[in-house]
């Protein structure tokens, strides 16, 4: 909960800062639009069992970029992530899967530097928050020559956060933005509520996303 508190304090004053920046800014200096990209997500900790085989899906959201000056911009976005993993062991040949949807919210501090006139490289980081929206585990556990199956909800904390490092590159197309960049996504919050000081899966994602600007005002 205190997590959470202080993620939506630091998102209002973000969004203090971005309506202040949007009053300053031109048309010019104001896009928005939509997003979509392709994401491989795995766990990372100590405790994660045996291989871990990562859990691949499409991702999609909306963007809204103001700029603050000639080269760094802020960058809000909403997203729906899917996010989890497969762990194989001995005892689990086709692995116990664990996957979770959330809603992430990535605010982003983004530097650019024009290589011509329509040609935008940048480099982005910035923090997350990400609320859980649906969870699911799966496995099978063979004894002997019997195979036992089971399916259902897995206990997870219901917020993440962490943060997000990436880079790409605009192309200015009439008023439009075609972009296309990575990141890496370092979750920072422990996945299962579990009582265990060792135990520490957390969430970790790399990300390919095409996405479609349009200068508001134009």
């Amino acid at each position: 909960m205190k997590t959470r508190t202080l993620f939506a304090t630091g998102l209002t004053m973000a969004a203090v800062l971005l309506a202040g920046f949007s009053n300053r800014a031109n048309a010019q200096e104001l896009s928005f639009g939509p997003k979509i990209g392709y994401t491989n997500s795995t766990l990372a900790g100590n405790d994660a069992p045996g291989e871990t085989e990562g859990r691949s899906n499409f991702t999609g959201g909306f963007f809204f970029k103001a700029n603050a000056g000639e080269i760094v911009s802020i960058q809000p976005e909403i997203l729906y992530s899917k996010r989890g993993a497969t762990t194989i062991t001995d005892d689990d040949p086709d692995g116990i899967a664990l996957n979770v949807d959330y809603l992430q919210i990535p605010l982003l501090i983004k530097a650019q530097v024009p290589v011509g006139e329509t040609v935008f490289p940048f480099v982005y980081a910035g923090p997350y928050g990400a609320f859980e929206l649906d969870n699911n585990f799966n496995s099978q556990e063979v004894i002997g020559p019997f195979v036992f199956s089971g399916e259902g909800k897995a206990d997870v904390n219901d917020f993440d956060y962490g943060v997000v490092l990436g880079a790409g590159m605009d192309f200015q197309v009439g008023g439009l933005f075609l972009g296309f960049d990575a990141r890496y996504d370092i979750g920072m919050t422990k996945i299962l509520k579990i009582d265990d000081e060792e135990q520490d899966l957390k969430n970790r994602a790399f990300t390919i996303f095409a996405s479609l600007g349009v200068n508001l005002g134009d």
